[in-house]
């Protein structure tokens, strides 16, 4: 008897969402271990919270150079989305992302060792 071949199919479509970029994740199990909370975000330097800029009553111009800052910190962590993965997507999903990332570092080996190509 003739076994009749099954598969199933995934069309990929784009979301109307943007594409974040990111250079730094934050998280862990959630509080019930039911997966895990990834707050992913891009680190920047910060820029300053305010400005505060002295006047005197009546002055027709102000010299903006004269400015203090109001600092926030050193570097800004922005979150730019929160991810909820369960524990077995969150090990897949980091496997498939290392997979990706030793490609990447295979090819820029090649580029150094030959840099013709």
């Amino acid at each position: 008897m003739d076994e009749e071949k099954k598969s199933i199919s995934f069309v990929y479509e784009k979301s109307k969402d943007k594409t974040y970029p990111v250079n730094g994740a934050y998280g862990g199990p959630s509080p019930d271990n039911s997966g895990i909370v990834a707050h992913f975000y891009l680190e920047y330097p910060s820029i300053p919270h305010s400005t505060d800029i002295p006047i005197e009553i009546g002055q027709q111009n102000i010299d903006l150079t004269k400015g203090r800052n109001i600092s926030r910190g050193d570097y800004t962590r922005d979150i730019q989305t929160t991810l909820f993965l369960s524990a077995e997507s969150s090990k897949t999903i980091g496997e498939w992302l290392i997979s990706k990332a030793e490609i990447i570092f295979e090819r820029r080996k090649s580029n150094l060792q030959n840099p013709d190509k």
